[in-house]
Protein backbone atom coordinates (compact mmCIF):
# COMPACT_ATOMS: atom_id res chain seq x y z
CA UNK A 1 0.00 0.00 0.00
CA UNK A 2 1.07 3.57 -1.20
CA UNK A 3 1.48 6.16 2.14
CA UNK A 4 1.65 9.43 1.87
CA UNK A 5 4.99 10.88 2.83
CA UNK A 6 4.46 14.75 5.19
CA UNK A 7 5.70 16.56 2.32
CA UNK A 8 3.37 15.66 -0.58
CA UNK A 9 0.53 17.69 -1.19
CA UNK A 10 -2.93 17.14 0.72
CA UNK A 11 -6.13 15.96 -2.07
CA UNK A 12 -8.12 19.36 -1.85
CA UNK A 13 -11.83 19.52 -1.61
CA UNK A 14 -13.70 19.41 -4.82
CA UNK A 15 -16.51 20.75 -5.11
CA UNK A 16 -18.68 23.39 -2.68
CA UNK A 17 -16.85 23.09 0.65
CA UNK A 18 -19.59 23.82 2.55
CA UNK A 19 -21.96 21.26 0.84
CA UNK A 20 -18.86 18.69 0.89
CA UNK A 21 -18.45 19.53 5.10
CA UNK A 22 -22.27 18.79 5.61
CA UNK A 23 -22.41 15.72 3.69
CA UNK A 24 -19.47 14.17 5.54
CA UNK A 25 -20.76 15.01 8.53
CA UNK A 26 -24.30 13.44 7.82
CA UNK A 27 -21.51 9.93 6.65
CA UNK A 28 -19.84 10.38 10.07
CA UNK A 29 -23.04 10.18 11.77
CA UNK A 30 -24.73 7.25 9.69
CA UNK A 31 -21.35 5.24 10.52
CA UNK A 32 -21.69 6.13 14.05
CA UNK A 33 -24.92 4.60 13.83
CA UNK A 34 -24.17 1.66 11.88
CA UNK A 35 -21.98 0.83 14.81
CA UNK A 36 -24.04 0.98 17.49
CA UNK A 37 -26.50 -1.31 16.02
CA UNK A 38 -23.39 -3.70 15.43
CA UNK A 39 -22.64 -3.18 18.95
CA UNK A 40 -26.12 -4.03 19.78
CA UNK A 41 -25.57 -7.10 18.51
CA UNK A 42 -22.62 -8.19 20.03
CA UNK A 43 -24.38 -7.11 23.41
CA UNK A 44 -27.42 -8.95 23.00
CA UNK A 45 -26.01 -12.07 21.23
CA UNK A 46 -23.43 -12.39 24.26
CA UNK A 47 -20.64 -12.34 21.32
CA UNK A 48 -18.10 -10.69 23.26
CA UNK A 49 -17.96 -13.88 25.22
CA UNK A 50 -16.79 -15.92 22.35
CA UNK A 51 -13.85 -13.25 21.78
CA UNK A 52 -12.63 -14.04 25.58
CA UNK A 53 -14.45 -11.11 27.40
CA UNK A 54 -17.26 -10.84 30.27
CA UNK A 55 -18.99 -7.71 28.90
CA UNK A 56 -19.01 -5.80 25.92
CA UNK A 57 -18.01 -2.80 27.67
CA UNK A 58 -14.56 -4.62 28.15
CA UNK A 59 -14.48 -5.64 24.54
CA UNK A 60 -14.61 -2.19 23.52
CA UNK A 61 -12.19 -0.88 25.93
CA UNK A 62 -9.52 -3.76 24.76
CA UNK A 63 -10.00 -3.38 20.98
CA UNK A 64 -10.47 0.05 20.53
CA UNK A 65 -8.67 1.93 23.40
CA UNK A 66 -11.76 3.63 24.60
CA UNK A 67 -12.19 4.76 28.40
CA UNK A 68 -14.50 2.44 30.56
CA UNK A 69 -16.80 5.33 31.05
CA UNK A 70 -16.83 6.01 27.09
CA UNK A 71 -17.49 2.17 26.42
CA UNK A 72 -19.82 2.02 29.21
CA UNK A 73 -21.91 5.12 27.28
CA UNK A 74 -21.48 3.51 24.05
CA UNK A 75 -23.12 -0.18 25.64
CA UNK A 76 -25.98 1.96 26.83
CA UNK A 77 -26.55 4.05 23.91
CA UNK A 78 -26.44 0.69 21.62
CA UNK A 79 -29.02 -0.71 24.29
CA UNK A 80 -31.24 2.52 24.03
CA UNK A 81 -30.89 2.57 20.49
CA UNK A 82 -32.25 -1.27 20.26
CA UNK A 83 -35.19 -0.16 22.26
CA UNK A 84 -36.64 2.82 20.29
CA UNK A 85 -36.71 1.87 16.69
CA UNK A 86 -37.56 5.63 15.63
CA UNK A 87 -34.65 7.21 17.56
CA UNK A 88 -32.39 4.52 15.69
CA UNK A 89 -33.69 5.06 12.33
CA UNK A 90 -33.35 8.72 12.75
CA UNK A 91 -29.87 8.30 13.72
CA UNK A 92 -29.57 5.61 10.63
CA UNK A 93 -30.14 8.39 8.10
CA UNK A 94 -28.52 11.02 10.21
CA UNK A 95 -31.89 12.65 10.42
CA UNK A 96 -30.14 13.39 14.21
CA UNK A 97 -26.80 13.31 15.34
CA UNK A 98 -25.60 11.44 18.40
CA UNK A 99 -25.88 14.87 20.98
CA UNK A 100 -29.44 14.62 20.04
CA UNK A 101 -29.52 10.82 20.24
CA UNK A 102 -28.17 11.01 23.92
CA UNK A 103 -30.67 13.57 24.80
CA UNK A 104 -33.74 11.58 23.59
CA UNK A 105 -32.71 8.36 25.24
CA UNK A 106 -32.06 10.23 28.85
CA UNK A 107 -35.85 11.10 28.02
CA UNK A 108 -36.78 7.87 27.87
CA UNK A 109 -34.98 6.89 30.87
CA UNK A 110 -38.08 8.81 32.76
CA UNK A 111 -40.77 6.46 31.63
CA UNK A 112 -40.57 3.55 29.06
CA UNK A 113 -44.20 3.75 28.46
CA UNK A 114 -44.53 7.40 27.89
CA UNK A 115 -41.47 7.86 25.70
CA UNK A 116 -42.50 5.31 23.28
CA UNK A 117 -45.86 7.27 23.30
CA UNK A 118 -44.92 9.98 21.87
CA UNK A 119 -41.28 8.89 20.33
CA UNK A 120 -42.47 9.52 16.80
CA UNK A 121 -43.13 13.38 17.83
CA UNK A 122 -40.16 14.02 19.98
CA UNK A 123 -37.62 12.89 17.18
CA UNK A 124 -39.30 15.19 14.55
CA UNK A 125 -39.54 18.13 16.86
CA UNK A 126 -35.80 17.61 18.17
CA UNK A 127 -34.52 16.64 14.17
CA UNK A 128 -35.92 20.25 13.55
CA UNK A 129 -34.46 22.11 16.52
CA UNK A 130 -31.12 23.53 17.44
CA UNK A 131 -28.97 22.09 20.80
CA UNK A 132 -30.56 24.34 23.04
CA UNK A 133 -34.17 24.58 21.69
CA UNK A 134 -34.17 20.74 21.84
CA UNK A 135 -33.14 21.01 25.05
CA UNK A 136 -35.84 23.08 26.27
CA UNK A 137 -37.92 20.42 24.63
CA UNK A 138 -36.89 17.29 25.90
CA UNK A 139 -37.13 19.24 29.49
CA UNK A 140 -40.76 20.00 29.15
CA UNK A 141 -41.65 17.28 28.44
CA UNK A 142 -39.47 15.35 31.35
CA UNK A 143 -41.37 17.59 33.44
CA UNK A 144 -44.94 16.28 32.08
CA UNK A 145 -44.01 12.89 31.87
CA UNK A 146 -42.32 13.01 35.61
CA UNK A 147 -45.81 14.16 36.79
CA UNK A 148 -47.79 11.62 35.20
CA UNK A 149 -45.66 9.02 35.92
CA UNK A 150 -45.83 10.07 39.56
CA UNK A 151 -49.71 10.36 39.63
CA UNK A 152 -49.67 6.53 38.90
CA UNK A 153 -46.78 6.07 41.27
CA UNK A 154 -45.50 7.89 44.03
CA UNK A 155 -41.80 6.59 44.47
CA UNK A 156 -41.51 6.56 41.06
CA UNK A 157 -38.96 10.21 41.29
CA UNK A 158 -37.90 8.80 44.40
CA UNK A 159 -36.24 5.53 42.49
CA UNK A 160 -34.73 7.29 39.95
CA UNK A 161 -32.19 9.01 42.03
CA UNK A 162 -28.87 8.43 41.25
CA UNK A 163 -25.58 9.25 42.23
CA UNK A 164 -22.20 8.67 40.29
CA UNK A 165 -18.37 9.88 41.36
CA UNK A 166 -15.78 8.58 39.11
CA UNK A 167 -12.15 9.79 38.84
CA UNK A 168 -11.04 11.04 35.53
CA UNK A 169 -7.65 10.52 33.72
CA UNK A 170 -6.44 13.89 34.50
CA UNK A 171 -7.21 13.34 38.53
CA UNK A 172 -10.59 15.23 38.87
CA UNK A 173 -13.08 14.25 40.06
CA UNK A 174 -16.66 14.01 38.35
CA UNK A 175 -20.07 14.17 39.74
CA UNK A 176 -23.44 12.96 37.61
CA UNK A 177 -27.14 12.25 38.71
CA UNK A 178 -30.51 13.03 39.50
CA UNK A 179 -31.98 13.67 43.02
CA UNK A 180 -35.47 13.13 43.87
CA UNK A 181 -37.51 16.73 44.85
CA UNK A 182 -37.11 16.65 48.49
CA UNK A 183 -33.72 15.20 48.24
CA UNK A 184 -32.81 18.03 46.03
CA UNK A 185 -34.15 20.58 48.08
CA UNK A 186 -32.57 19.95 50.93
CA UNK A 187 -28.67 19.64 48.87
CA UNK A 188 -29.51 23.08 47.58
CA UNK A 189 -30.37 24.59 50.34
CA UNK A 190 -27.37 23.54 51.88
CA UNK A 191 -25.10 24.64 49.39
CA UNK A 192 -26.77 28.08 48.94
CA UNK A 193 -26.08 27.94 52.77
CA UNK A 194 -22.51 28.32 52.10
CA UNK A 195 -22.59 30.49 48.84
CA UNK A 196 -25.24 33.43 49.18
CA UNK A 197 -23.33 36.71 49.14
CA UNK A 198 -23.64 37.61 52.61
CA UNK A 199 -20.96 34.62 53.43
CA UNK A 200 -18.77 35.83 50.47
CA UNK A 201 -15.48 37.70 50.23
CA UNK A 202 -16.83 40.54 48.32
CA UNK A 203 -13.06 40.46 46.41
CA UNK A 204 -14.25 36.37 45.39
CA UNK A 205 -13.79 36.22 41.86
CA UNK A 206 -14.97 32.38 41.61
CA UNK A 207 -17.94 31.30 39.00
CA UNK A 208 -21.22 29.98 40.86
CA UNK A 209 -20.16 26.99 40.17
CA UNK A 210 -16.89 26.88 41.21
CA UNK A 211 -18.45 27.90 45.03
CA UNK A 212 -21.13 25.43 44.50
CA UNK A 213 -18.16 23.02 44.11
CA UNK A 214 -16.43 24.34 46.95
CA UNK A 215 -19.05 24.69 49.34
CA UNK A 216 -20.26 20.42 48.92
CA UNK A 217 -16.29 19.63 49.46
CA UNK A 218 -16.84 21.60 52.68
CA UNK A 219 -20.27 20.12 53.61
CA UNK A 220 -18.34 16.73 53.03
CA UNK A 221 -14.98 17.67 55.44
CA UNK A 222 -17.56 18.91 58.01
CA UNK A 223 -18.96 16.02 58.39
CA UNK A 224 -15.89 13.78 58.34
CA UNK A 225 -14.26 15.77 60.84
CA UNK A 226 -17.69 16.45 63.07
CA UNK A 227 -20.33 14.09 61.53
CA UNK A 228 -21.95 10.68 62.97
CA UNK A 229 -19.23 8.62 61.11
CA UNK A 230 -18.64 4.71 61.57
CA UNK A 231 -15.60 3.28 62.78
CA UNK A 232 -14.00 0.64 60.90
CA UNK A 233 -11.45 -1.38 61.85
CA UNK A 234 -11.16 1.35 64.58
CA UNK A 235 -10.96 3.95 63.01
CA UNK A 236 -13.56 6.80 61.21
CA UNK A 237 -13.21 7.73 57.54
CA UNK A 238 -10.65 9.88 56.69
CA UNK A 239 -8.76 10.98 54.04
CA UNK A 240 -4.61 9.58 53.92
CA UNK A 241 -1.60 11.44 52.62
CA UNK A 242 1.57 10.07 52.55
CA UNK A 243 4.13 12.37 52.62
CA UNK A 244 7.91 12.72 53.92
CA UNK A 245 8.99 15.31 56.66
CA UNK A 246 11.71 16.47 53.92
CA UNK A 247 8.10 17.55 51.78
CA UNK A 248 7.44 19.66 54.79
CA UNK A 249 10.37 20.92 55.41
CA UNK A 250 10.23 22.41 52.23
CA UNK A 251 12.80 20.15 50.47
CA UNK A 252 13.32 18.07 48.06
CA UNK A 253 11.55 14.74 48.73
CA UNK A 254 9.72 11.37 48.02
CA UNK A 255 6.55 12.28 45.83
CA UNK A 256 3.20 12.89 48.06
CA UNK A 257 0.25 10.78 47.39
CA UNK A 258 -3.38 11.66 48.37
CA UNK A 259 -6.01 8.93 49.06
CA UNK A 260 -5.31 5.77 45.99
CA UNK A 261 -2.33 6.69 44.34
CA UNK A 262 -3.06 10.52 43.77
CA UNK A 263 -0.15 12.01 43.23
CA UNK A 264 -0.05 15.64 44.87
CA UNK A 265 1.90 19.07 44.72
CA UNK A 266 4.48 19.34 47.71
CA UNK A 267 2.83 22.91 48.48
CA UNK A 268 -0.75 20.82 48.24
CA UNK A 269 1.32 18.27 51.00
CA UNK A 270 1.90 21.23 52.93
CA UNK A 271 -1.76 22.59 53.40
CA UNK A 272 -3.52 19.47 54.20
CA UNK A 273 -0.71 18.27 56.75
CA UNK A 274 -0.78 21.91 58.53
CA UNK A 275 -3.87 20.20 60.46
CA UNK A 276 -4.18 16.51 60.31
CA UNK A 277 -3.85 13.70 62.62
CA UNK A 278 -0.13 12.77 61.74
CA UNK A 279 0.85 8.83 62.02
CA UNK A 280 5.06 8.69 61.71
CA UNK A 281 6.20 5.63 59.45
CA UNK A 282 9.94 4.14 59.58
CA UNK A 283 10.07 2.53 56.57
CA UNK A 284 13.60 0.31 55.09
CA UNK A 285 13.22 -0.27 50.97
CA UNK A 286 9.89 -1.72 50.99
CA UNK A 287 9.60 -2.76 54.65
CA UNK A 288 7.80 -0.83 57.74
CA UNK A 289 9.83 -0.58 60.23
CA UNK A 290 8.08 1.27 63.31
CA UNK A 291 4.70 2.54 63.47
CA UNK A 292 4.35 5.61 65.62
CA UNK A 293 1.13 6.68 67.02
CA UNK A 294 -1.00 9.19 65.89
CA UNK A 295 -0.85 12.55 66.75
CA UNK A 296 -3.19 15.85 66.47
CA UNK A 297 -1.15 19.13 64.39
CA UNK A 298 -4.04 21.09 66.58
CA UNK A 299 -4.93 20.93 70.10
CA UNK A 300 -8.47 20.37 70.99
CA UNK A 301 -7.71 23.41 73.71
CA UNK A 302 -5.99 25.49 71.00
CA UNK A 303 -8.63 25.36 67.97
CA UNK A 304 -11.47 26.05 71.22
CA UNK A 305 -9.10 29.11 71.62
CA UNK A 306 -9.47 30.28 68.21
CA UNK A 307 -12.96 30.31 68.17
CA UNK A 308 -13.30 32.74 71.36
CA UNK A 309 -10.86 34.59 69.46
CA UNK A 310 -11.44 34.78 66.22
CA UNK A 311 -14.79 33.44 66.03
CA UNK A 312 -14.94 32.82 62.51
CA UNK A 313 -12.44 32.88 59.42
CA UNK A 314 -10.20 35.34 60.38
CA UNK A 315 -9.87 36.34 56.66
CA UNK A 316 -10.79 39.39 55.90
CA UNK A 317 -13.94 40.40 54.46
CA UNK A 318 -15.20 36.68 55.02
CA UNK A 319 -17.35 35.74 57.97
CA UNK A 320 -18.00 31.73 57.49
CA UNK A 321 -18.64 30.25 60.84
CA UNK A 322 -15.58 28.63 63.04
CA UNK A 323 -17.17 24.78 61.73
CA UNK A 324 -16.78 25.72 58.61
CA UNK A 325 -12.77 26.27 58.83
CA UNK A 326 -9.41 24.83 59.37
CA UNK A 327 -6.55 26.71 61.82
CA UNK A 328 -4.10 26.80 60.52
CA UNK A 329 -0.39 27.18 61.61
CA UNK A 330 1.05 31.13 60.53
CA UNK A 331 4.53 29.73 60.24
CA UNK A 332 4.12 26.38 59.21
CA UNK A 333 4.70 23.19 61.91
CA UNK A 334 7.25 21.68 59.36
CA UNK A 335 9.06 24.52 59.57
CA UNK A 336 9.28 24.86 63.03
CA UNK A 337 6.77 27.03 63.92
CA UNK A 338 5.24 26.09 67.31
CA UNK A 339 1.44 24.91 68.17
CA UNK A 340 0.85 28.06 70.23
CA UNK A 341 -2.34 30.44 69.92
CA UNK A 342 -0.03 33.41 68.46
CA UNK A 343 0.73 31.04 65.45
CA UNK A 344 -2.75 29.88 64.66
CA UNK A 345 -5.57 31.90 63.22
CA UNK A 346 -8.60 30.47 62.09
CA UNK A 347 -9.52 29.58 57.96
Amino acid sequence: METMRADQPRVGVTGDPIEEYLRLRGEVTMLQARAAEVLATIDRDRLFEGAGYLTAAALVVDRTGESWDAARRWVAEARGLADHPQVRDAFACAAIDRPRVAMLLAASRVSAELFGRDERVLVDTVAGLGMVQAFRVLGYWRQAADREAAAADGEHLHRRRRLHVSRTFGGMVRLDGELDPEGGEIVITALGSLTESGSLDGSDTCSGAQRRADALVELCADHLAHGDTPVVGGVRPQITLTVSPAVLRGEPGDPSELGENIVVLPETARRIACDASVTGVTTAGSGVLDVGRATRTIPAAIRRALIVRDGGCAHPGCGRPHRWCDAHHIVHWADGGPTRLDNRSIG
